[in-house]
């Protein structure tokens, strides 16, 4: 079965997360297999790859690799549920590989508004709410705080407005009916489309919660000397990720003016990249869908 999805910075980031050949490390983001295969050939035959993704067709590809490498182990979940494997450990290194893979992008789920197709989203087929509910059925506040949020959009109420009209003559059954609402309100650029088709599907996956979930965990079960790195492809997650790996990093929280340490903190990583990591012009002529990757790492110290 073959790889569906190029992996963004995969050098940079398995030169990063690898330093222990023998060791176990968490693919928290399978999606097509690319990191994790990239970490298997530097591992050593004691060496194993755990990977998490909900996705049924990642679930296939994992089945495939590991019918050939029995070093790859899958757990078909939510990276939020990292904690349940903790007696897997100890882990080496955890790599969080965020947003969706190039195949779900291309499939028949509306994630996109480059194709005409029903509205979905959802990453996990199991999950009670669609894009469809939240199009349809969110309040005109609640459509608007998904869109100020997620995408940042100065004109997300004229948006939200502009939505709960659409559906007073119908539903917006269709990625290219909401493309259509979206273009006469905020412009049609593919940046700015993308944008607001990527806030419904956080909103529908829960993603920025998950995340916090999944760092908390990984920073936990993370051996000393671990590395947990992460890719972002939006501001909202590197924002999250920097300011985990600053609050983990830091040996005190008091106020400025504290003089005497009452905290009782203590830095647990140390970060290993003072600004994120970006695809050079190489890569994104090569993967357009890397332009926005920023990857940043931190190392488990105590």
């Amino acid at each position: 079965m073959a790889v569906y999805h190029e992996p963004a910075l995969l050098e940079e980031t398995i030169d990063l997360l690898v330093t222990d050949l023998g060791g176990t490390y968490i693919d928290a983001t399978f999606g097509g297999g690319g990191h994790t295969r990239g970490i298997l050939s530097r591992l050593g035959k004691k060496g194993r790859v755990i990977a998490f993704d909900v996705d049924d067709n990642s679930r296939r590809v994992a089945e495939d690799l590991s019918s050939t490498d029995n070093r790859l182990s899958f757990v078909q979940k939510n990276f939020s549920y990292i904690d349940d494997i903790r007696k897997e450990g100890p882990f080496s290194g955890f790599l969080f590989d965020l947003g969706v893979s190039s195949y779900q992008i291309d499939s028949e789920e509306g994630f996109s508004y480059r194709r005409n197709e029903r509205l979905d989203m959802r990453l996990d087929r199991k999950l009670g709410t669609s894009a469809y509910e939240v199009v349809n059925s969110y309040s005109a506040d609640e459509l608007a705080d998904v869109f100020f949020k997620y995408a940042e959009e100065p004109r997300s109420r004229a948006l939200a407005r502009a939505i709960l009209k659409a559906r007073e003559t119908g539903r917006v059954e269709t990625t290219a009916q909401l493309a259509a609402v979206m273009s006469r309100v905020c412009g049609g650029s593919a940046g700015t489309l993308s944008r607001l088709f990527q806030a419904i599907r956080i909103e529908v996956n829960g993603e920025l919660d998950s995340l916090k979930a999944g760092l908390d965990a990984a920073v936990d079960l993370a051996a000393i000397g671990a590395r947990i790195a992460v890719i972002s492809y939006h501001s909202l997650e590197d924002r999250i990720v920097k300011e985990k790996f600053k609050y983990e990093a830091a040996s005190c929280i008091c106020p400025p003016e504290a003089i005497i340490c009452t905290c009782g903190k203590t830095a647990r990583v140390k970060v290993l990249t003072r600004k994120p990591i970006v695809p050079g012009e190489a890569e994104i002529k090569r993967n357009r869908r890397a332009r926005s990757a920023k990857l940043r790492v931190a190392e488990k110290i105590s």
